[in-house]
């Protein structure tokens, strides 16, 4: 019986040493589990304390801030010789943080609700005046108000910056580029935001010891870095100071005809970007000034090239060997094209050989050449020059308001012999940007070679260390060196007899082409027309090419202009 029951037992659950062993498994398992999850809590707590205990700190500070944008802190924009184009320089802002104003403070409460209504609603800190000066500073700071403050700023752009078309600007809310350079590289000279914050207890009281605090990059990684450009500010400031006297509405471009670098490029009507925020309040008085289209970079803007043009029906004529200098034309001021006639402007010229029709910039010898060559080989030398496409200047596409391609007719699109006969003079759909002129204008100055425009050297860090070094593109040959040594030739006729004697000077041997194109369009009863001239600078080992633009003229024309800033540029020039 004893030995049935004790069967029964055994048979029917698990051996009590085997219970005792699972329960002892489960303690030990729980125990782990303990052990493991306090040692996390314990490392958990330790990179906090230890690692992250800074970083924690700050952000803590940061919940019990308020904070105002004092700038941007982008990179610089600088000349070849490390000199800013941007002008700017630092100003003292007043700062307000309505919340920290005593109550009785009363007249400063009144005068920020009346001057600044949504401010002072929102409660938010925010900069109520720019360009404090040292009286009003005193002024400032010996009310002794918590919560109104004086402090030191960047004004990123000043009233005598240069180059301003090709340098662009940021937005006046949100300081990314917006145009020119400022637009192109963004990423590179990127916000780097200065704040202002004030660190305040739950009563809104400066915290001890902490009160204002100025926080930099405070969320841009990596740092600004600078731009550094082919421009010299000397070039440039005399070019503009010159514009400035002789015209309202042109562009001048300045480039080193070997290697392509562009010593200075300015456009007018010109805008300050200092004032941009004023410019767009759209006054009536500033209506008036935007109806000029001020922000247009009229550099690699295209106009028709006029008698510019010539150049490349002279260069293809003597390239292929179809005219020579001394061969004879005869010029009764006109010239029939089918049933167009079409009239010798400086005319009749009689007989004339071709170095002086490129002188006397006579229609009637380039028309009869043009039709001689067929506008197949016309084509083909005014794109192997680079007209009718982009230089590929790091300055935005056309939508951008940046370079466009201009345009040379394609030879289907001249069915008749006198489009042809248009573009030959540059006129009909031909249209070209200073910029390439200029580059057109190098190819002869450097023995044929077409160079590709240079306008950024490199992108560096503030202590000078190079990140990107934009090299020189190898120039390609596209004109025999005999054909620019005629075309040279034939360049000093025009400053010294020809169209372009205003060019002339006693101190420089200059060359160079005139131009003058119609519009098609009549302003103040006259017919407008573009003035043209472009040159070398001097006409032998030439340092720099010159090209003249004007649109609208204040004084003189582009032949006056180029001989002022010839005159004025030499001495910089190696």
């Amino acid at each position: 019986m004893t030995r049935c029951l004790q069967g029964g037992i055994f048979s029917r659950g698990e051996p009590v040493i085997n219970r005792k062993s699972r329960q002892q498994q489960r303690t030990i398992f729980l125990l782990l589990l303990s052990t493991l999850f306090f040692i996390f809590l314990g490392g958990r707590l330790g990179y906090l304390q230890l690692l992250r205990n800074n970083k924690l700190a700050v952000e803590a500070v940061r919940q019990r801030a308020q904070t105002v944008l004092l700038d941007y802190r982008r990179g610089e924009i600088l000349d070849r010789h490390g000199i800013s184009l941007l002008d700017g320089a630092e100003e003292k802002l007043l700062v307000i943080f309505p919340a920290l104003l005593k109550d009785d403070d009363t007249e400063v409460a009144a005068m920020i609700s009346h001057h600044f209504p949504q401010a002072a609603a929102a409660g938010n800190p925010f900069v109520a005046l720019r360009n404090v000066d040292a009286q009003e500073e005193i002024t400032f700071k010996n009310l002794q108000t918590p919560g109104l403050l004086v402090v030191p700023s960047w004004k990123r752009y000043g009233c005598r910056a240069l180059a301003t078309h090709v340098a662009g600007h940021t937005g006046p809310y949100d300081g990314e580029g917006k145009v020119g350079l400022e637009l192109t590289f963004n990423s590179e000279l990127k916000n780097s935001p200065a704040v202002l914050a004030a660190i305040v207890d739950n009563n809104h009281n400066l915290v001890e010891g902490l009160g204002y605090r100025l926080w930099e990059n405070s969320n841009a990684p990596g740092k600004p870095l600078d731009l550094v450009l082919t421009i010299d500010h000397r070039i440039q400031k005399k070019v503009e100071e010159i514009m400035d006297a002789r015209l309202v509405k042109g562009a001048v471009v300045v480039m080193e005809p070997r290697s392509g670098e562009i010593l200075a490029m300015a456009s007018r009507p010109n805008y300050l970007q200092v004032d941009l925020s004023r410019y767009l309040n759209n006054t009536e008085q500033q209506k008036d000034f935007l109806s000029s289209k001020p922000f247009i970079n009229r550099s690699v803007l295209s106009y028709p090239p006029g008698s510019i043009f010539k150049i490349v029906v002279a260069a293809a004529a003597l390239d292929t060997g179809k005219a020579r200098l001394n061969q004879s034309f005869d010029c009764p001021g006109y010239i029939r094209v089918g049933e167009q006639v079409f009239h010798c402007q400086h005319g009749p010229h009689g007989k004339i050989t071709l170095a002086e029709a490129f002188a006397h910039s006579c229609n009637a010898a380039f028309i009869e050449l043009a039709l001689d060559l067929g506008k197949e080989t016309i084509c083909q030398y005014a794109e192997a020059l680079g007209l009718g496409r982009e230089t590929g200047i790091p300055l935005g596409s056309a939508a951008q308001g940046g370079e466009v391609k201009g345009c040379i007719p394609q030879p289907e699109e001249m069915p008749f012999l006198g489009d042809l006969a248009l573009t030959a003079l540059g006129q009909g759909r031909v249209e070209a940007t200073p910029l390439q002129v200029a580059r057109l204008t190098a190819a002869v100055a450097n023995g044929g070679y077409l160079v590709e425009p240079r306008l950024v050297k490199a992108v560096q860090n503030r202590q000078g260390l190079v990140f990107t070094k934009f090299s020189t593109v190898t120039p390609r040959q596209v004109l025999k060196a005999l054909t620019v040594n005629k075309l040279r030739y034939m360049m000093l006729g025009v400053v010294e007899y020809g169209t372009g004697k205003a060019a002339g000077s006693s101190t420089l041997i200059l060359g160079g082409k005139t131009g003058t194109a119609e519009t098609k369009r009549i302003v103040k009863g006259r017919p407008e027309l573009y003035s043209w001239f472009t040159g070398c600078l001097p006409l032998e080992d030439c340092q720099a090419v010159v090209t003249v633009f004007i649109e609208e003229p204040l004084q003189g024309n582009a032949a006056e202009t180029f001989k002022e800033i010839a005159q004025g540029i030499a001495a910089f020039l190696h």
